[in-house]
């Protein structure tokens, strides 16, 4: 009789134990997607808000000049990259990359990380030069 009980003692806590494993499998999926489209909207964001700077230096006309920020991490912790090439800015990173359209190719310099000095010098937009 005490030998049953331990053997379905032993039992339930088994097919608990695997309920569980497969709760934790089930919801680290979801988590993995989740931190995936946070990282993909972080960085439309950033791209985004890119273009949105070039844009206005276009749209503001010559003589515009401005101080923007970007963030040295994609999500605080991803490296990535950033460029603007014809009418589009690149955003990219080991899993992916993301773009935002611009309403000129006539753009100079370099995006960087961090601070960034735009400005319009004759329908001519020019990034940290």
């Amino acid at each position: 009789m005490l030998a049953q009980v331990s053997i379905e003692f032993f039992s339930h806590i088994s097919l608990l134990f695997i309920f569980l494993l497969l709760v934790v499998y089930y919801n680290s999926g979801l988590q993995l997607q989740l931190t995936s489209t946070k990282i993909l909207k972080d960085a439309q964001a950033i791209s985004d808000q890119v273009a949105s700077e070039i844009n206005l230096a276009l749209k503001a006309g010559s003589g515009y000049s401005r101080i923007f920020f970007i963030p040295a991490k994609l999500s605080g912790s991803i490296d990535y990259e950033i460029s603007v090439k014809d009418y589009l800015v690149i955003l990219s990173w080991k899993e992916g990359s993301t773009q935002s359209t611009i309403l000129t190719k006539n753009v100079t310099g370099e995006i960087l990380k961090g601070r960034n000095f735009i400005k319009n010098i004759n329908g001519i937009i020019y990034v940290n030069q």
